[in-house]
């Protein structure tokens, strides 16, 4: 996994080094210093730590997957996650882009997803905090799928924004206030389109709208969030390159005081950049996390990565302190009649193999093939577009 060292760590290391040496000095001139020349100690500043998971796909052959027959006949999707659980909890605040619905059986895959809830469950107990809901498939059920899907991550606990079921929840989520360590977050979530026509009043989702966008930020400002995050449903799906449309979206948002851009819906990773910001550090824009599970298959689209992105609060000010990603390989393989499904952190699997099943030699292939994809596009994060 890959990490940058911050001008902010830097300046950290400085002052804390500097205020060490005056103690020595002043202890030296003063013999024994009495308790009101004590200087106080100086306090670790809030970090809060974040993680960002791609698209969360539920195809047919994923339901079948997930169905375990037996005295209490259910579907069980923990599994899944099992080897990316550790990254997941041990985060402050866990996100994904939740791109099915829980509209209710009959359950259905492309082109119109509705998953068991059974899912939903499984992502609660995995440590996910936050779904965006703002996709192309979120109307595959039309306004009774949006509605549903809604109860089931208000019956879990989830916090979740990009769509809504009237004005009244949109106005309190949107953007998503969530405070951590005294870090205030605003989340903010748009859309490209939906599958199906948009919704009728009072249901809403949130379209890329350059004028409704600049609204939204600029009441995540008046609502005093320390840092505010976009996530953003856009691009060209299996590009690996970001296009015009998403680099005019981002610097459009970067202007309007966005401080960190999360994309999704290509299903393929895309580069991470920086955009400077005239009035602040430049700010980081992950142009597409690719799959983060689903079951396509071809080069690129058989996974993608968890951006873990760090945040640091000194003097009021919050800024992104660093960033690193893991590549993530979605493993599938065939088991009592059905598929099986796992996710696979691949740079630990390349260095504690033995914690993971033992793989084909086509499976490990495709597994390493992802991985040097993944790092070629991600040697271009630092270039131009």
């Amino acid at each position: 996994m890959k990490s940058l060292f911050t001008e902010t760590e830097m300046k950290s290391f400085i002052l804390t080094i500097c205020v060490a040496l005056c103690s020595l000095i002043l202890h030296g001139c003063r013999g024994h210093a009495s308790d009101e020349n004590i200087q106080p100690e100086i306090s670790s500043p809030d970090t809060v730590k974040l993680i960002f998971a791609g698209d969360m796909m539920g195809h047919s052959v994923q339901t079948k997957a997930a169905w375990r027959e037996g005295g209490d006949s259910s579907y069980v999707y923990e599994p899944v996650f099992q080897w990316v659980k550790q990254y997941i909890s041990e985060a402050d605040i866990a996100v994904a882009n939740l791109e099915v619905t829980f509209a209710g059986a009959p359950y259905k895959g492309y082109p119109t997803f509705s998953s068991p809830i059974q899912l939903a469950d499984a992502l609660k107990n995995t440590g996910f905090d936050v779904l965006m809901t703002a996709n192309n498939h979120i109307l595959d059920h039309r306004v009774k799928g949006l509605e549903r899907t809604l109860d089931v991550l208000d019956s879990l606990g989830f916090a979740h924004t990009g769509s809504f079921k009237d004005s009244v929840s949109r106005q309190s989520s949107n953007p998503l206030i969530i405070e951590n360590k005294g870090i205030r977050l605003a989340f903010l979530n748009y859309t490209y389109g939906t599958n199906m026509p948009p919704a009728q009043s009072p249901f809403t989702v949130n379209y890329i709208d350059t004028l409704q966008m600049a609204v939204d930020l600029a009441n995540a400002d008046a609502l005093s969030a320390d840092f505010t995050i976009t996530f953003l449903h856009w691009g060209e799906e299996y590009q690996t390159k970001e296009n015009e449309f998403q680099r005019h979206v981002a610097e459009f948002l970067v202007r309007h005081g966005c401080d960190l851009i999360v994309g999704a819906h290509p299903h393929v990773v895309q580069p991470i950049r920086n955009i400077d910001n005239q009035t602040a550090d430049s700010v980081l824009v992950a142009y597409s996390l690719g799959n983060f599970v689903s079951n396509q298959r071809w080069r690129h689209s058989d996974g993608g990565i968890m951006l873990e992105v760090s945040l640091i609060k000194t003097d009021s000010i919050t800024t992104l302190d660093s960033y690193r990603y893991e590549p993530c390989w979605v493993y599938r393989y065939p088991a009592n009649n059905a598929q099986v499904y796992r996710l696979i952190p691949v740079n630990d699997y390349m260095v504690h193999p033995e914690n993971y099943p033992t793989l084909s030699a086509n499976d490990e292939k495709k597994l390493l093939q992802f991985y040097e994809d993944t790092e070629v596009i991600m040697r271009t994060s630092n270039l131009e577009p």
